[in-house]
């Protein structure tokens, strides 16, 4: 029989863009623009719903590992927060649930980003720094786009 185990974590990553809160948030909403950034464009997105009690589903690969990103919205202000729970696979294995919270605030003349993350990560196949550093490169390749955006 496998070992079962549950490694729990939360963490915290913030960050300050050059741009309004409006923009930042529709880089979430926006199915054209996130494509742009999450995932590192790998992601073959099967559903969007941006709304409360919305699903989002993707399906992405790394090499010879092929990982699932299903989402439920279940809080949206708009310009300010985003609150979901989603559960992710890997080779069809679930690793890890957890919560995550964006919370978005003016800052300046740009936006603070923070996001909270609340993880539940199975059976050894996932873990908190793992989680967090996939979660600092997609906020950085948030950045990325953002002020791609202003360059245009």
């Amino acid at each position: 029989m496998t070992e079962r185990s549950i490694a729990h974590g939360t963490f915290v990553v913030e960050r300050r863009y050059p741009a309004d809160p409006a923009r930042v948030f529709k880089a979430w909403a926006d199915p054209e623009v996130k494509k742009r950034w999450f995932g590192a464009g790998n992601e073959d997105v099967k559903s969007f719903d941006f709304r409360e009690g919305g699903r989002e589903y993707a399906e992405g690969s790394m090499g010879d590992t092929t990982y699932t990103f299903d989402v439920q919205y279940q809080d949206i202000v708009e310009n300010q927060r985003i609150i979901y729970g989603y559960q992710m696979t890997m080779n069809g294995q679930r690793i890890s649930v957890s919560v995550a919270a964006i919370e978005i605030h003016p800052d300046g003349n740009g936006a603070r980003m923070t996001v909270t993350e609340h993880g539940c990560f199975l059976d050894g196949l996932d873990n908190l720094e793992q989680r967090r550093a996939g979660t600092e490169q997609l906020v950085d390749a948030l950045g990325t786009e953002l002020a791609r955006q202003t360059a245009n």
